[in-house]
């Protein structure tokens, strides 16, 4: 009898173990908004997951492995995944992304279409298991240097996984390694905002005179840098001195009242209605559709009296509604 239990435990320590069956998944990432400055200026980052869920549970070996490959995406920038815009097919705007297996894209973990793929050892694996699932971050970054348009972004990627692990058998020990390839796609989105990195408005000087008739025409600009393709309008208040609607500038309790124009015609450019300036009909726009030039001139209103001597300021607030 003590054979027979002796050879019964150990048919069962060796005896073949059902293949475990696996599957796979993800959570989708997404960027959230930022605006077109700070996505071109700075990488974005953000993280995803991907879930390897068996039927059994795992052990593990200092052979196991999983491995994340990426033979295509929606769209790609070269070797790299891209977001596109979902809102408008037409744009052709991109924004590559990198696909990493390591925070920061660190130790060359970047996954790129059909080439490089990245691979959990057993080591980075050991702290990733729970039971039956394997839950593996996958690090989003978006590549600095893009010039694009506000609006939603998406792109799906196509990924295969090559999986390598134990499955547990009797008396906890590993049975027949379960080794398989899944396929899956991970979402990633985001949405870019309109923004303006700078607006420039030089101050306004009308120099000396004895009289209000004689302060000459000012001539100067205002110019804007904002996202692509963006449409705003840009607005001018009032001032602090303000009689109405006429500006003033003022020396104490003096005032002197002064208008400013649209280019060189007679149409008042204020902050609500048509005074605002839209941006379809400012005076220049660069090469790159970022920055415009809203050009107008400024004048003392000559119908006034000519108030007491003295230095004469005002402030006058620009502002830009998308």
């Amino acid at each position: 009898m003590l054979r027979a239990g002796l050879l019964l435990i150990l048919f069962m320590a060796f005896s073949p173990q059902a293949l475990a069956a696996c599957s796979a998944s993800t959570v989708a990432a997404s960027f959230g908004p930022v605006t077109s400055f700070a996505l071109n200026s700075t990488e974005q980052a953000t993280t995803g997951q991907l879930i390897v869920q068996c039927d059994r549970v795992l052990g593990l070996l200092t052979n196991d492995s999983i491995t994340v490959s990426m033979p295509t995406a929606s769209s790609s920038a070269s070797n790299r995944a891209a977001m596109r815009r979902t809102d408008n097919l037409t744009v052709s705007d991109l924004i590559p992304i990198r696909v990493c297996g390591q925070s920061g894209c660190n130790n060359n973990s970047e996954v790129t279409i059909n080439a490089t793929p990245y691979t959990w050892n057993a080591s980075a694996l050991l702290g990733l298991l729970g039971s039956q699932r394997y839950t593996l971050p996958i690090y989003l970054r978006t590549v600095a240097g893009q010039n694009v348009s506000a609006g939603p972004y998406q792109v799906t990627l196509n990924l295969s996984i090559n999986y390598n692990i134990c499955a547990l058998g009797a008396l906890g020990l590993c049975g027949t390694p379960q080794s398989g390839t899944l396929t899956t796609t991970l979402q990633v989105n985001g949405t870019v905002t309109n923004d303006c990195s700078t607006i420039t408005a030089p101050a306004v000087n009308f120099g000396s005179s004895p009289l209000v008739q004689n302060f000459p025409t000012i001539s100067q600009a205002v110019t804007l840098t904002c996202t692509k393709g963006s449409t705003y309008t840009v607005g001018l208040n009032n001032g602090l001195y303000a009689n109405g609607t006429v500006r003033n500038m003022a020396s104490g309790n003096n005032r002197l009242s002064y208008e400013i124009y649209k280019g060189n015609t007679t149409s008042r450019w204020g902050s609500t209605g048509t005074e605002r300036w839209a941006s379809s009909a400012s005076s220049l726009i660069s090469a790159d559709a970022l920055t415009r030039t809203f050009n107008y001139t400024a004048k003392v209103l000559t119908t006034q009296a000519t108030p007491p001597g003295g230095t004469y300021e005002d402030t006058v607030i620009v502002d830009v509604a998308f």
